[in-house]
Order: C-alpha cells, then sequence, then structure tokens
C-alpha cells in the first residue's frame, strides 16, 4: 500500500532499528499562561496539564465511565499542589518506573524515550532543569529527550541546556505548541504568545541541534480553510523535523467547556476533520513526520466530540480518503 503520508513510528523505525515508546513524565511544572492576569490559561487546558492518562492514578475510577465528568477542581488543585524539588525528582523516578512497567509488558523489547509532557516543561531556572532532566535520564539507557514547551519559554540558556544532553541520548526534541499560524485565532483560545514568537523559538531550538514538533488544532472557532492554509505556510516556512495534528476538543473543567455549555461552539465531525487534515496535510513539507492525527482525551473527561472515533478508525479513514482522491502530503506545495 502507498504511503500517503511520513508516519512517525516508521521514521523511529528506520533511524532506530527498533520500536521505541515513550514515558510521559510530569515534572511537576506550571506555566507562565495559567497566571490570573494573562487570563487563566489556553482555553483548553485542564487542571493536568495534558499529563498522560496512565500517570493520572487519581482518576483510575473513572477510566470506564460512559459520560462526561466536570472536576473536583478543588480537589484536583490539591494533589497538584507545588512540590520541593526532591519531592519533584522522587516523582519523577515514580512515574518512569510505572511508565517504563506500561511499556514492557505492552510492547515488549521496545526501546524508551523520555517525555516531560504535562504543563510548560522548561518553565524554571535553569539549574532546576539540569536537575530534573538529568533525574529522568539516570534511570535508564533511553533513545530520545523530548520537553514540551511554550514559544515564549524556550530562551538561548534553555536551549544550550536541552542541547547538552545530545551526547546522552541519541535526539533531543522541544514539542511547541503553534495550534494556529493565525494571531486572530491565537488571542481568542489565549495562548499569550504569537505566530511570530513560535517563528523565532523553532529558528533557535534548530540552531542548537535541537529536532522540533510543533502541534496543531483544526477545527478552532471561526478557522476556514484559507486559515489553515495560512497555518501550513507557517509550518512549512519553519520546517519542524515532526507535527502534531489535533482535533478541537472540549474536556470537562476548561473555559472551553464553560463556552461548549453556552453553546458558542461547533465541534467538527470526524469527516470534517478528515477533509481539514487533508488540506494541512497536502501544504506541508514530505518530510515533516506526522505524530498523530486526532486528541487522545479519556472519554470521562471528554465533552466534545463524543463518538469521534478511536485513532485507529480515523487513521483507516483517512487513509482511505486520501487513495479515493489520489492525494498525498506535500503534493499541493
Amino acid at each position: 500500500m502507498e504511503a500517503r503520508w511520513l508516519d512517525y513510528k516508521s521514521t523511529l523505525l528506520a533511524k532506530y532499528g527498533t520500536t521505541v515508546y515513550r514515558i510521559g513524565v510530569d515534572g511537576g511544572f506550571s506555566c507562565p499562561n495559567r497566571d490570573p492576569s494573562r487570563g487563566g490559561g489556553c482555553v483548553y487546558c485542564d487542571a493536568k496539564g495534558s499529563s498522560a492518562a496512565y500517570q493520572r492514578k487519581d482518576e483510575s475510577s473513572y477510566k470506564r465511565s460512559s459520560s462526561c465528568f466536570v472536576p473536583d477542581i478543588d480537589r484536583i488543585t490539591a494533589i497538584s499542589a507545588p512540590q520541593t524539588l526532591d519531592e519533584r525528582k522522587q516523582s519523577i523516578i515514580r512515574q518512569i518506573a510505572q511508565g517504563g512497567e506500561f511499556i514492557d509488558k505492552r510492547y515488549p523489547g521496545a526501546s524508551k524515550s523520555i517525555y516531560f509532557q504535562a504543563f510548560t516543561s522548561t518553565f524554571d531556572s535553569p539549574e532546576t532543569l539540569r536537575q530534573l532532566y538529568d533525574c529522568a535520564l539516570s534511570t535508564g539507557s533511553y533513545r530520545e529527550l523530548i520537553v514540551s514547551t511554550r514559544p515564549d519559554c524556550l530562551s538561548e540558556e534553555v536551549v544550550s541546556l536541552l542541547a547538552s544532553y545530545r551526547g546522552k541520548v541519541e535526539t533531543v526534541w522541544v514539542e511547541l505548541g503553534l495550534q494556529s499560524g493565525n494571531d486572530d485565532t491565537l488571542a481568542w483560545i489565549g495562548r499569550g504568545h504569537t505566530v511570530d514568537d513560535f517563528i523565532q523559538a523553532c529558528a533557535r531550538s534548530h540552531s542548537g541541534g535541537l529536532q522540533v514538533s510543533a502541534h496543531v488544532i483544526l477545527g478552532l472557532p471561526g478557522e476556514s480553510y484559507s486559515h489553515i492554509e495560512r497555518t501550513a505556510r507557517v509550518i512549512t516556512s519553519v520546517h519542524p523535523q515532526a507535527i502534531k495534528i489535533h482535533n478541537l476538543h472540549v474536556v470537562a473543567g476548561t473555559r472551553l467547556y464553560d463556552a461548549y455549555l453556552r453553546g458558542e461552539l461547533s465541534i467538527a465531525s470526524r469527516q470534517r476533520h478528515i477533509s481539514e487534515t487533508i488540506h494541512l496535510l497536502r501544504r506541508i513539507p514530505g518530510d515533516i513526520a506526522i505524530q498523530r492525527f486526532i486528541s487522545d482525551t479519556p472519554m470521562h473527561r471528554l465533552a466534545a466530540p463524543r463518538h469521534f472515533g478511536d485513532k485507529g478508525v480515523f487513521v483507516r479513514q483517512l487513509l482511505a480518503q486520501m487513495e479515493l482522491q489520489d492525494v498525498r502530503q506535500g503534493d499541493s506545495l
């Protein structure tokens, strides 16, 4: 079957000769954009800041829930209370042990990477960052170090620190949220940065020898296919090594959830997201690896869309539609 896009899993297998899976870590970070003076953060961000589902032990009783629940914010805030540096290190060690065990059982023999996933994982002093990254990497042998952050939290000093780990792992990544190549949209969703901030952060990262993964959300309010084309032009101009595509989804307990309850949002169907994904894919270079196509939120926290289908179904339908149209990544450039 002819490939229609550059699959990230295949690039890892080609590079390392084995499958590689990430251990998602919450390093105890916060995010400068969540400060009340900046509007309380992105409209879609919940109290856990995108931490890995298998690390959310306090939500284990909800895993098989058939409906969405509004989280107890006071309880979650208490669980997420600030920790000492030593407590953060011990938490990281526990999370890696737990995540490693999960991978070993599900994917025997696979290699692993460390993924600082939750909130803004460069939002601290360089010395604290160094200690936390060192702690994580001291727990074993890893192929990659991946750090999720914001364009406005990636100074030259932080880039240099991350670049220093290129001798300890084979690749160092930064995951940067662009979300949209349109400044008006970024303002509406409360991102707290501009498109140019993202472009400059990519330039600093690449100058330091770091790999960049850009995050994009499709289906944002007010965005049309012409907006997606502008986002594609931004992606093409900075040329990240990978991209993650998310469909707009509404998580309970967020400001977006409040807008959804007020009837102010229209959430894209699976077919609409397939159409928009194809529109984006055809307009970005074919050597950018695609790391994901849809958001991955547990059903007990997902308000909408509730009947979108799982990742496997989406990928099969996306491939079928691209074959029907005889199109592929980058063919409209």
